[in-house]
């Protein structure tokens, strides 16, 4: 999700599997500490602490990692992108991801996969204040479009821009970093991509803001899942135990959290106490069924995955065709979960 975040540091030194690197991240977000013969995971974030993280900070809290032989630590990264890095560079065993990115990063010969679908649908959207009159992706030529720096948010505008029958040629990308919602509100730009309508929409209500939203599988972009849970290829291959436990932990986490709000409010505000509790237990409700809507949480549905890189392949939105079967594997997954 895709708002300021003041606690990031850039270039903290931590310590990634066993290895003290200079890594661009900002943020321990949580350490479960112990034994020392538990396995050591650390997993990077897609965005600070907020609702879509429930379901993983309530496995954390209620030890599903640990019973596991896990202990996770997990990480703010210093920019969206940061995440397929690191993971492919070995510096971290885990990320949270788009899929469009990890196709887009698999386009590009970069050995990463998806282990876990988190959100099964769309939570991305162009935003703009009531205020602009801007309703429709073609409205916003000849405006600014501010974004956050992921590699998929040029390509989104673009796909929908020319679903309405306008060109990304006509408007002025702007890369606001994390600071999205602030960037919209102040006016400093006319709209914004990498917003969700479970989270920013609800903060702009809260603060008495009215916004237009207008999701992006609505005008022209295929069902896809919003974020995704990476591993390496190497470390699938050579750690398939681990990925397994780490997996089914987060899918354990998610179901619960669907099923309990309250329990991962309480899970995630022991993360941040900043965060607050109507905006967080409105999300989490939104985000409940988007979760659990597969045969078992985190299931990735091979025709989706397909249609959906045949269709950024051709629309020219990722260097070239993937063969979506590689870009991920419900190998890890427990059945039955929802």
């Amino acid at each position: 999700m895709r708002t300021g975040v003041s606690a990031i540091v850039a270039a903290t030194i931590l310590v990634v599997a066993g290895v003290v690197a200079d890594a661009p991240w900002s943020v321990a977000a949580a350490r479960y500490h112990s034994p020392a013969a538990l396995q050591n995971a650390s997993l990077v974030l897609d965005w600070y602490v907020n609702s879509d993280h429930g379901g993983l900070f309530t496995a954390l809290q209620r030890g599903m990692f640990r019973r596991r032989g896990i202990d996770i630590t997990t990480h703010v990264p210093s920019d969206t992108s940061a995440q397929i890095q690191l993971v492919a560079a070995g510096r971290a065993d885990f990320g949270i991801t788009y899929e469009t990115d990890l196709l887009a990063a698999r386009a590009r010969n970069i050995p990463v996969r998806s282990v876990m679908c988190i959100m099964q649908h769309p939570l991305n959207t162009v935003m703009t204040l009531r205020s602009s009159g801007i309703t429709r992706p073609r409205q916003l030529a000849g405006h600014s479009v501010g974004a956050a720096g992921s590699p998929s948010d040029r390509p989104i505008v673009q796909a929908m821009m020319a679903h309405d029958g306008s060109s990304i040629r006509k408007v002025r990308m702007v890369n606001v970093g994390y600071n999205l919602l602030t960037a919209l509100l102040s006016k400093q730009v006319s709209a914004v991509i990498g917003v969700y309508w479970t989270w920013e929409a609800i903060q702009a209500e809260l603060r008495g803001v009215a916004v237009n939203v207008m999701r992006v599988e609505r005008w022209g972009v295929p069902n896809y899942c919003e974020l995704v849970l990476i591993a390496s290829e190497h470390t699938i291959r050579t750690r398939p135990a681990f990925v397994k436990a780490t997996v089914q932990a987060m899918q354990q986490g998610y179901a619960y959290a669907a099923a309990h709000p309250s329990a991962a409010w309480a899970a995630l505000r022991a993360q941040d106490r900043a965060l607050q509790q109507p905006l967080v237990v409105r999300s989490l409700r939104l985000l409940g069924p988007i979760e659990t809507a597969a045969r078992t949480v985190g299931y990735q549905d091979p025709a989706q995955w397909r249609h959906y890189s045949s269709w950024l392949a051709a629309n020219r939105l990722i260097a070239g065709p993937v063969n979506a079967d590689q870009a991920f594997t419900n190998q890890f997954l427990a059945p039955g979960l929802r």
